[in-house]
């Protein structure tokens, strides 16, 4: 298992520096460069002006030898500065991750355990009434615009029943409960968005698993039917499932943008769409290379619950 961890994480390692050379390359595409955006409007710059800052910050290099100092630079800790708010580009972004991170982990948190419980007692009837509720609840998931969720549960959570903020980012120095309080609401549409799929899922593969032989030789034996439901049946059912939660990362991220800007969250979504439109290249590529790394991270942990789930998988 020791081996299969390491060779796996070599190969997201070596998928990272691919992909930030094509993002780099594909962001160096873009038109203008920083240097435009920095002088843009100001009528008393001159050509010779423009050529000696191009030449000061290296933009009239080659691409790949553009590449590679930033490469160098960015295996350091540095990511150069933000054209638009002139900081350091960490500095930018790390408040924006946190944010985006607690979304992410907290809608996991929550839609993981419903859609497993859901879909796990909707196996065990098909087509009865359970069944067909907790399909529609799914089909409803599935069909429903995140940004409309949004707008719904903004108008009975915090317009009418005015228990919740309508708001998602809690003012500095609140308390860690307050906190919490803001993010319900995010949480809250973001889990109804991605829970539908997940059920629809675990509820195809527990049917399957629960009309497989092994099962009927669980009853045979005199389990307990939760037993016979959670350790035999749902272990065996969340091979295929984990797949669909490690790809539904990419989703989740464009859905956290909807969720971060109905409900006014400075999150990773929302920064890099401001750095897209304001030409801020350098926020812009170390968002997208923060949303890649987050995709490859959910890929090797799926990886490495295959193992933990298969046994097979540890022996080879």
């Amino acid at each position: 298992m020791i081996r299969y961890t390491l060779r796996r994480t070599l190969q997201a390692v070596l998928v990272i520096l691919v992909m930030s050379f094509v993002l780099y390359n594909l962001i160096g595409l873009m038109p203008g460069d920083p240097i435009d955006v920095m002088l843009e409007g100001n009528p008393s710059v001159t050509p010779e002006l423009m050529a000696q800052m191009r030449a000061l910050y290296g933009v009239d290099q080659p691409l790949l030898v553009r590449y590679w100092r930033w490469l160098l630079a960015a295996l350091s800790g540095d990511f150069g500065y933000s054209n638009t708010y002139f900081r350091p580009v960490l500095e930018i972004l790390a408040p924006a991750m946190l944010q985006t991170v607690k979304l992410m982990v907290l809608t996991l948190a929550v839609s993981i355990p419903v859609s497993l419980l859901l879909g796990s007692i909707a196996a065990r009837r098909p087509n009865g009434w359970v069944d067909n509720v907790v399909s529609v609840l799914a089909l409803a998931s599935i069909s429903s615009p995140i940004f409309w969720l949004a707008l719904i549960f903004i108008i009975v959570f915090a317009v009418k029943l005015q228990w919740l903020p309508a708001g998602g980012s809690a003012m500095a120095g609140a308390s860690f409960g307050e906190q919490l309080t803001y993010l319900v609401l995010p949480v809250l549409t973001l889990a109804s968005f991605t829970s539908g799929q997940f059920i629809r899922y675990v509820r195809a593969s527990m049917i399957e698993t629960l009309n497989a032989d092994f099962i009927r030789t669980a009853h045979a034996k005199g389990l307990s039917e939760p037993t016979v439901v959670l350790r035999h049946g749902l272990r065996n059912a969340m091979l295929p499932v984990v797949t669909v939660i490690a790809l539904s990362f990419g989703s989740l991220m464009s859905g956290a943008l909807v969720v971060e800007t109905m409900y006014g969250m400075l999150g990773m979504g929302k920064a890099v769409y401001d750095a897209i439109v304001n030409k801020d290249f350098n926020v812009a590529l170390a968002g997208l290379l923060f949303a890649t790394v987050v995709t490859l991270a959910s890929s090797l942990l799926a990886d490495l619950a295959y193992g933990w789930l298969d046994p097979r998988v540890r022996l080879e």
